[in-house]
C-alpha cells in the first residue's frame, strides 16, 4: 500500500539541485508541503516558485549551510508555527569531495 504525502510536511537539505531538487518535485506531485533548505537562496526560491506552479503546493524557502551547526539550531528553532510538524527530513545536502570512500572513512568526517 502506498502511503500518502498529503499536507505532510518534508525537510529537503541540498534541495537547490540534483537529486534534492528531484526529491522536492516527487513530494510536491504528491501533495507534501516541503521545507528546501540550501546554500544558494535565489535557486530555492526558482524552486517554489515551481512547486507552486506545477502541483499548487506550499514550500518555505529556508537557506542556510547544514556545515554551521549554530545556523542549523537558528533555523529550526525560528521555524513558523505552522512548519514546525516535520514528518519527513531527506538528509541529502553534502560534499564529500576529498575524503576517503565511506567504508574506509572517518566519523569525524561526516561532521
Amino acid at each position: 500500500m502506498l502511503q500518502t504525502l498529503t499536507n505532510e510536511i518534508v525537510l529537503i537539505t541540498g534541495a537547490s539541485s540534483g537529486i534534492g531538487a528531484a526529491c522536492a518535485r516527487v513530494c510536491s506531485k504528491n501533495g507534501a508541503r516541503v521545507i528546501l533548505n540550501a546554500r544558494r537562496e535565489e535557486r530555492l526560491n526558482a524552486l517554489a516558485a515551481e512547486l507552486k506552479e506545477r502541483y499548487g503546493t506550499s514550500s518555505l524557502v529556508l537557506p542556510f549551510d547544514v556545515r554551521n551547526p549554530d545556523q542549523v539550531k537558528t533555523a529550526l528553532e525560528t521555524l513558523p508555527n505552522e512548519w514546525q510538524s516535520i514528518g519527513v527530513l531527506i538528509n541529502n545536502a553534502g560534499l564529500a569531495r576529498g575524503f576517503d570512500k565511506l567504508h574506509e572513512g572517518h566519523i569525524e568526517d561526516w561532521e
